[in-house]
């Protein structure tokens, strides 16, 4: 039978009517015989079992009316309170509502450091959310669209830092992978199509990223974490030819606003940390050899693999307490090289860096 709780002296299993009491070693074998003697036996018979019951019933009695003691084990049937990590300054995670962004937030919360708001794009996204982040309360998910700046500024309220996770999302056009296959089939080249979930890059990366950066200019954040992509330097960057035609410049856009980013933080006192995180797995954190670099010349090393979006996330929090992530631009991701994200890492693989920050004079982004 199971345990619900076992102690010095005290050994209660589900589905036994047995109370063992080892009050001492020389208790004997519980019916008299033995070294020593039983201190306890109940009797026999009716008047026993109900002596019994009202020795149980005044243990029960003195362990409720006793006064709560600081040392108690806590209940297991409900989580410690909630609210005990709603204690430190207000972060805002807009794009909560993906991958990434639910780990952002998830571990915010876990750190006990920061009380964390979330911003989502839609009710089934606040719902979705809520179950993945038990700790996170109702009041703290706002529904907004990027866009529209007015729906955001609830969300920003007293806000001392904003981490941005927000992208276009390809969706990959179904019809578009028979020429494509039968290209290689013949060897003739054909590309797959792609349409955007919730906007466009431009109205998303662009629109949407400044009209955050600005939200949180007028709600006087202290600091803006971006979440990026690599290939940022590249022309023929193959995200930028995602989308309708020849593509709808993902990467240029995002480009984009992390230069509008810089320069707002520049005249306005904001501490900046911008993130170009290369392709994304859903592996655990913590494990994945991980390095930064700038410009996208970690594409160089080969093999370049893919970094776990809990990674990112460890990078996002770190980030909020880090010096050395203050008003930097680097890129991020996993090669044989690298070492393991550990808790407080971030400040070391920064020193690799000696500094250095992405250069937005290769492959500027139109003005």
């Amino acid at each position: 039978s199971s345990h619900f709780w076992s102690g010095p002296g005290l050994d209660l299993r589900e589905g036994s009517s047995r109370v063992a009491m080892a009050m001492a070693p020389s208790m004997g074998d519980g019916r008299g015989r033995g070294r020593g003697r039983c201190f306890w036996r109940p009797s026999r018979g009716a008047a026993g079992r109900l002596g019994l019951l009202g020795l149980l019933l005044l243990g029960l009695f003195l362990v409720l009316a006793r006064p709560a003691s600081p040392w108690r084990r806590p209940s297991l049937s409900r989580p410690a309170a909630q609210t005990a990590f709603a204690v430190g300054k207000r972060v805002l995670v807009t794009g909560a509502g993906g991958r990434t962004g639910s780990l952002v937030v998830e571990k915010l919360m876990t750190s006990g450091r920061y009380d964390v708001r979330a911003l989502v794009t839609s009710e089934k996204s606040k719902a979705a959310l809520l179950r993945k982040v038990p700790m996170l309360q109702d009041k703290a998910v706002f529904v907004g669209d990027v866009t529209d700046a007015e729906t955001m500024q609830r969300a920003f309220a007293g806000a001392f830092a904003l981490v941005c996770v927000t992208s276009a999302v390809p969706k990959l056009k179904v019809w578009s992978l028979f020429p494509f296959l039968l290209g290689k089939l013949f060897g003739k080249k054909r590309k797959m199509r792609f349409g955007w979930k919730g906007g466009k890059p431009e109205q998303v990366d662009w629109i949407g990223q400044k009209n955050q950066f600005d939200c949180a200019k007028e709600a006087k954040c202290k600091k803006v974490v971006l979440v990026g992509t690599m290939t940022g330097t590249e022309k023929d960057s193959f995200l930028n030819s995602i989308g309708e035609g020849e593509g709808d410049q993902i990467v240029m856009w995002k480009r984009k606003a992390e230069v509008y980013l810089i320069d707002l933080c520049k005249s306005s006192g904001m501490e900046y940390t911008i993130v170009h995180a290369g392709g994304l797995s859903d592996q655990p954190g913590g494990q994945a050899p991980v390095a930064v670099g700038v410009d996208d010349k970690l594409r160089e090393v080969k093999p370049n693999r893919r970094i776990p979006r809990a990674d990112v996330a460890e990078v996002c929090l770190q980030s909020l307490g880090c010096e050395a992530a203050a008003n930097r631009s680097f890129d991020l991701t996993s090669i044989d090289a690298g070492v393991a994200l550990t808790a407080g890492g971030l400040e070391g693989l920064l020193e690799s860096l000696e500094g250095a920050n992405c250069d937005y004079s290769i492959n500027p982004p139109p003005p």
